[in-house]
């Protein structure tokens, strides 16, 4: 079996590359904040795809932009989906804020914030859902944390709440899943995860080189790469308004499959503050660590900005993750800037930058 699929080299002066080598996993796997599935159609929001569906068995990134979702069956604002496998471990997150589903009905679910995680290795798998403010039928809903909760809806629904089913290779999250006797069906942060492995012989003709105890198939060709990426979910308190006190963020930002430049996207929503409901990245155009004496898990990223549609704003990202899971560990800061002066903080709209709950991941090289 091959091992140790990335192998770095000096080439083509200073310039850092990676090695594009067979490997020796299968990674797959999905994210999707919203699907709904009704007798007569099926409709996905904030879907990524596979992993084996787009080309990227051997490792890689999917992302998908942020959304609006309003149907008859949901209303929600999608947040994060993104799927990836590198280093033998397969990762998917989907995050939604502002969810509603099947509203006007007797069994309508409502909750501020909606995530779920997968992680999957050959070593087995895991996941987990992270939910604020459920209420059922108008009534709260205490989230236990444990796979599979069940609660009836009045006989007219069922909805399961962390929903975990293992499959042969990995793991399916869906954070909620709400089925009506009548058909319907909404998949709230539903994602999957898997890898399997590959074992890999030389074919007849075909070269190999010995690196330490290990035998790699010769590239046949090299990527530059950058070193990391940075995704994550949640929310953070803010007290700068209408006492609606919740700041809610989706972002993807970094460098991955094989590219030198930083891309991504970032979706932040100020429930408290109108004048800066909607901020969303137009590009990630700068991505850094944090500098001398800050935390080594601790990066920024900024880029070109609309808020509340409009363009003409820049926007800063601070963020740190300090731990699985997020929820009161991992940090989170926003400013946004126009014409070069700032003209919002989530620190001065009175948030200490501690995630209230979500997830914030630094995906390193490997």
């Amino acid at each position: 079996m091959i091992a140790n699929p990335v192998m770095a080299a000096s080439l083509m002066g200073s310039k850092a590359v990676r090695l594009d080598l067979l490997s020796s996993v299968t990674y797959d796997g999905s994210a999707t904040a919203i699907s709904i599935s009704t007798p007569l159609t099926s409709l996905a929001f904030g879907s990524t795809g596979s992993l084996v569906g787009n080309g990227l068995a051997a490792g890689g990134l999917l992302y998908e932009d942020p959304t609006m979702v309003q149907t008859q069956f949901a209303n929600a604002e999608t947040l994060l989906s993104v799927a990836m496998g590198s280093g033998g471990q397969a990762e998917s997150q989907a995050a939604v804020g502002d969810v509603d589903l099947l509203p006007g009905t007797a069994y309508e679910v409502t909750a501020d914030f909606v995530m779920s995680t997968v992680y999957s290795t050959l070593s087995g798998s895991s996941g987990y859902s992270d939910i604020n403010n459920l209420q059922v039928a108008g009534m709260p809903v205490t989230v236990t944390g444990a796979p599979n909760q069940v609660v009836d809806v009045l006989g007219l629904a069922t909805l399961v709440i962390n929903e975990q089913t293992p499959t042969s290779n990995g793991m399916v999250v869906n954070a909620l899943d709400l089925s009506t006797v009548d058909g319907v069906q909404v998949l709230v942060s539903s994602v999957s995860a898997s890898v399997s492995s590959l074992s890999l012989g030389l074919s007849p003709g075909s070269s190999a080189v010995q690196v330490g105890h290990s035998s790699f198939i010769q590239p046949m060709h090299a990527i530059i790469t950058c070193p990391d990426f940075v995704t994550g979910g949640g929310w953070i308190t803010v007290t700068d308004g209408s006492g609606n006190d919740k700041g809610t963020f989706g972002f993807v930002a970094g460098c991955k499959n094989g590219g030198t430049n930083p891309r991504g996207n970032l979706e932040y929503h100020d429930h408290d503050n109108p004048a800066f409901f909607n901020v969303k990245a137009t590009s990630v155009d700068f991505y850094s660590d944090c500098g001398a004496g800050s935390s080594p898990n601790c990066r920024t990223f900024s880029g070109d900005a609309e808020v509340n549609h409009v363009s003409g704003y820049r926007y800063e990202c601070t963020v740190q993750d300090n731990g699985e899971p997020g929820k009161g560990s991992d940090l989170f800061v926003i400013q946004v800037f126009q014409n070069g002066v700032q003209v919002y903080s989530s620190l001065d709209a009175g948030s200490n930058g501690v995630l209230g709950g979500g997830n914030i991941k630094l995906h390193t090289s490997g």
